[in-house]
């Protein structure tokens, strides 16, 4: 019985499945606190394992030969992201922001997928070259007014997010300038995201708190 259930285990053992990233997207966002700008990736992966969820552990992310590595373990996800899908499935990392100075890295990227027995996959991407700098660009500046929610700049629409005291995610809307908004009472941040037209790029404004008299992004 011993030598039946060693040979079984070292059966299963070599059965053990690489995790998979069954779809990955990423976009590079300038994004403005209020505070600072500076560039940051917003990374949202789907992922599976034949071996079951449970033994997805860790998504690196480094940047091509500077030594630079993002590295978020499976209870760091973000598991609540809003991917407009009908089964959503999605997980989303935390910001990766420049670890210095206020631009990222003209690097190539690679993700790395990790599962606790240490098989992994990867994927690389590259932040186009050519985009804007921070200097050159002319950002939007977004308001929530007595309930009304206001866009100055050269952008017209953008998706408002309301976030939760614990930044959790709460309520998504589509917006314009001038548009009234029913204001969720659970709701103590709000932010808005701007798409270019590039589809890999785009503004992320906030997180702001909410107040009665209304906030906004920096003058």
């Amino acid at each position: 019985m011993v030598v039946t259930i060693a040979a079984a285990f070292s059966f299963f053992s070599c059965q053990r499945s690489a995790p998979q990233i069954d779809e990955f997207r990423w976009r590079l966002l300038y994004r403005d606190t209020g505070v600072n700008r500076y560039e940051e990736l917003a990374i949202f992966v789907r992922a599976s394992d034949r071996d079951g969820s449970e033994d997805l552990e860790q998504l690196t992310v480094s940047a091509g030969n500077t030594g630079l590595i993002w590295s978020f373990s499976s209870d760091e996800w973000v598991r609540d992201v809003d991917m407009r899908e009908e089964e959503n499935g999605w997980i989303g990392l935390p910001a990766i922001i420049p670890l210095k100075g206020f631009e990222l890295p003209e690097e190539l990227y690679t993700l790395t997928l990790k599962d606790r027995t240490g098989e992994s996959q990867r994927i690389t991407f590259r932040p186009d070259p050519r985009r804007p700098r921070l200097p050159e660009i002319e950002w939007p500046q977004a308001r929530v007014e007595n309930g009304i929610f206001l866009l100055e700049g050269p952008y017209e629409e953008g998706t408002l997010i309301f976030r939760n005291k614990d930044f959790t995610l709460g309520r998504t809307l589509e917006v314009t300038s001038g548009i009234a908004i029913d204001i969720d009472g659970d709701a103590h941040w709000w932010e808005v995201w701007i798409p270019l037209p590039e589809r890999s790029s785009g503004f992320r404004l906030g997180p702001f708190l909410l107040q009665a008299e209304g906030n906004g992004s920096s003058p």
